[in-house]
């Protein structure tokens, strides 16, 4: 059965650390991201991998 991950995940090394050790299948990360919309892209740029813009947010990138 699929498991989730939530409440106080804050770093992009503990959510990745949960889902690389299989303690559950996805993070969820709701107070985090009404903080900081930009968590998903800052943290990809954090962990070395590159933000996926959608195309009609290129233009602002």
């Amino acid at each position: 059965m699929p498991t989730g991950a939530v409440d106080l995940i804050v770093e992009p090394e503990q959510a990745e650390a949960i889902i690389a050790d299989g303690e559950a299948d996805l993070v969820l990360l709701g107070r985090e991201l009404l903080r900081n919309p930009y968590w998903p892209h800052q943290a990809a740029a954090k962990l070395g991998a590159a933000p996926n813009w959608p195309a009609p947010y290129l233009r602002a990138a």
